[in-house]
């Protein structure tokens, strides 16, 4: 190769590497998706900085880099992956690896780059690979459950779009059926097509979905609605977790008259809510000031902190009152009702509203909600999820005079918020929930699959476990290194999938329709899957193991 930079980084001479591990097998299909993964060593005498680069070059041709995980001492190694597409000609190809790193002189001499050679054979693309590569070119936000990777070099594939689901099952398009612990991202807390809900939305399907005229349902689900929250008295309905979110906070704003709200937890994709992560990773434009303070779970010295500081401002707080997921490595909390009667206790001496989140806890929490379950009443709750089983359908239920003093004035009028098949949905779900005990069935199939999942990962000698409420909860790895954590938690969610149990993140959230049967076949696909943990951390050999490309951090 000609001597000089790689862009605006040039090659350093040193160090020298050997590529130790990588998952190239000898032959790949023409023109998929590909997470090719590698372990580096550094056979140099100088340290690779935490700000080099893995130039990525194919038949001669630079096609990406990749930034190095992590600084790598002399003798040590470093585990990379990178996604490509397979060349569509036919034959020998090859691909190059390169440490480059910032600050070496440009006309220094290096070593050669790392080579791995592969040939291509013929496509494999069908209707799933084409329908990949569509949403793929136009940028769709769906979710791929491997980011695009379909294939495998075990000839067992991953999956990418559904076909069908029924019960606790989810079938891709080419009939392979997964146990689903993701239910509609929580929102088929039934299961799926329960034969009630489809009754129910049949009944009423001779008529219009969006009427002009109010449908009688939409009173009749909000009586049922308030009849189950504490203290709840009116209702608004939307379509999903974030109308009912900004519903409830522009209720408090025009309420109280004041501008900021408290928040901790996840509330939804608005401008209002997102707006703190950033301009460059949301296009939100920020503003002066922000008027969502955000503070940790069940920290109430900082609650406390950002009352006094912004004494008289505070239209409200809003939490998650249970299960917020706080990272990769949780934890996952149950409810605290210390911390939940204190943080409301605060709030109303300040003048403030309490907005719970239920979204995710309604129907599914202890005696159906956290409010039930502890005794604390929010003024205002947002419920949506397994409101309607599956159909798009989210509500604010609250104090009467919160929403008779503003309702009118926070411009809430979304068109499809009457839509009456969801309402069918509605009030029908609501019925199975005051009939069954749905909390106690799923609460009892979360605490077996903990119990058998935690047994599992001691009997293969993987540092793992399941954390948080049985309703909610997700597999955590022991250790210091986060980036072994990374490497088991991303090989252990393939290994899943290949044994058909379907997740993301390692996140479960059970339903009532999980059975048995699915119960069985999920403890055997972690029992065989954790094997395959195990001996990979026990050879310090990811990339091999590895297909998929990494969870996000």
């Amino acid at each position: 190769m000609a001597e000089g930079a790689v862009g605006d980084l040039p090659v350093t001479a040193e160090p020298e590497a050997a590529c130790t591990d990588h998952n190239l097998p000898p032959t790949l299909p023409a023109a998929e998706v590909r997470a090719l993964w590698f372990t580096l060593e550094n056979r140099g005498l100088r340290p690779w900085a935490a700000t080099a680069r893995l130039v990525i070059g194919l038949d001669g041709a630079r096609v990406g880099e990749v930034p190095l995980p992590h600084a790598v001492p002399s003798g040590q190694a470093v585990t990379a992956s990178w996604v490509f597409r397979t060349p569509s000609g036919a034959g020998r190809h090859e691909l190059q690896i390169e440490v480059a790193e910032a600050g070496a002189l440009p006309g220094a001499d290096r070593a050669a780059p790392l080579r791995l050679a592969f040939l291509v054979g013929r496509s494999i693309t069908g209707r799933t690979g084409r329908l990949r590569d569509r949403v793929l070119e136009t940028h769709a936000r769906c979710w791929l459950p491997c980011d695009g990777v379909s294939w495998s070099s075990s000839g067992d594939g991953y999956p990418q779009f559904g076909r069908d689901a029924r019960g606790c099952r989810s079938t891709d398009l080419e009939g392979r059926t997964y146990v689903d612990y993701l239910m509609g991202w929580g929102s088929a807390l039934l299961g799926y097509a329960h034969e009630r809900i489809r009754r129910a939305v049949e009944s009423v399907l001779h008529s219009a979905a969006t009427p002009t005229l109010t449908p009688e349902l939409m009173p009749e689900v909000a009586d049922a609605l308030c009849a189950v929250f504490p203290g709840a008295e009116a209702a608004t309905f939307g379509k999903n977790g974030s109308d009912a979110c900004t519903a409830a906070v522009r209720l408090a704003r025009a309420h109280t008259g004041r501008p900021l709200v408290l928040s901790c937890g996840y509330h939804g994709w608005q401008d209002w809510f997102i707006e703190g992560l950033g301009f460059p990773a949301t296009g939100v434009p920020p503003r002066d000031e922000s008027v969502l303070l955000q503070f940790a779970p069940g920290d109430l010295e900082a609650l406390a902190r950002l009352f006094e500081k912004h004494r008289g401002r505070v239209a409200a707080i809003l939490l998650e009152p249970a299960g917020v997921l706080e990272g990769t490595d949780g934890p996952v909390r149950e409810a605290d009702p210390a911390f939940l009667a204190a943080a409301a206790a605060l709030a109303r001496r300040e003048g403030a509203l309490v907005i719970f989140d239920e979204i995710l806890t309604g129907f599914r929490h202890r005696r159906g909600s956290v409010q039930r379950a502890t005794g604390i009443t929010a003024d205002l709750t947002c419920v949506g999820k397994g409101l309607s089983n599956g159909l798009p359908l989210a509500a604010v239920v609250g104090r009467r005079d919160v929403f008779a003093s503003a309702i009118g004035r926070i411009h809430y009028e979304p068109t499809f918020k009457g839509e009456t098949y969801a309402l069918a949905a509605a009030r029908e779900a609501l019925r199975i929930y005051g009939e069954q005990d749905v909390p106690g069935q799923v609460a009892a199939h979360g605490r077996r699959l903990r119990e058998s999942v935690d047994a599992a990962c001691h009997a293969a000698g993987v540092p793992a476990r399941m954390i948080g409420p049985p309703y909610r909860m997700m597999m955590v790895f022991d250790g210091v290194d986060p980036r072994r954590r990374l490497l088991m938690r991303t090989l252990l969610q393939q290994e899943l999938l290949r044994r058909r149990v379907l997740t993301k993140q390692n996140l479960f959230l059970p339903s009532a329709a999980h059975d048995e049967e699915a119960l069985t076949l999920t403890v055997r696909a972690f029992q065989e899957s954790l094997r395959v943990v195990a001996e990979a951390a026990a050879r310090d050999r990811f990339a091999s193991a590895l297909e998929i490309p990494p969870l996000p951090g």
